[in-house]
């Protein structure tokens, strides 16, 4: 699959479509559309797919937040800090408003699963998790 992507990407010509990193269950329009299709194919179940122009798409799958990141080609090992080899600080959750902190990502993903709305996030030290509490417009001595 893709290797089909890439072909078509390319078909466009350079630069005609530019990939951007967006944080995964976050509340982004397009990321939670893409989701929601995933898991609904994944259960078996039938989903409508849109067709037409986009501007009539039911959501606004073009708004990006701010802080997602064109993707350099390649990166060398460690290019994103040393994020990867430090043991995250918490695993965040909110369902139904309701704000939990997890021991594991499998934990915390067990409970937003198939949640509408949920959010979740990896927090990889107290000053990470207080921002995605802001981001959140929770209070961080919530719990």
């Amino acid at each position: 699959m893709w290797e089909q992507l890439d072909a078509l990407v390319s078909a466009r010509g350079k630069g005609a479509v530019q990939w951007h990193y967006v944080r995964g269950h976050a509340g982004t329009p397009g990321n939670e559309r893409v989701d929601e299709i995933a898991d609904g194919l994944a259960q078996g179940l039938e989903i409508a797919l849109y067709r037409g122009p986009l501007i009539g798409y039911p959501c606004a799958i073009l708004d990006l937040p701010s802080d997602t990141v064109v993707p350099a080609r390649s990166s060398p090992a460690g290019a994103r800090g040393d994020s990867r080899s430090k043991s995250p600080y918490s695993y965040l959750s909110v369902v139904d408003g309701q704000l939990a902190r997890h021991a594991t990502w499998a934990e915390c993903e067990r409970r937003v699963k198939g949640r509408a709305g949920a959010r979740f996030k990896k927090a990889m030290n107290q000053a990470d998790e207080a921002a995605i509490l802001r981001e959140w417009r929770i209070e961080p001595g919530a719990s």
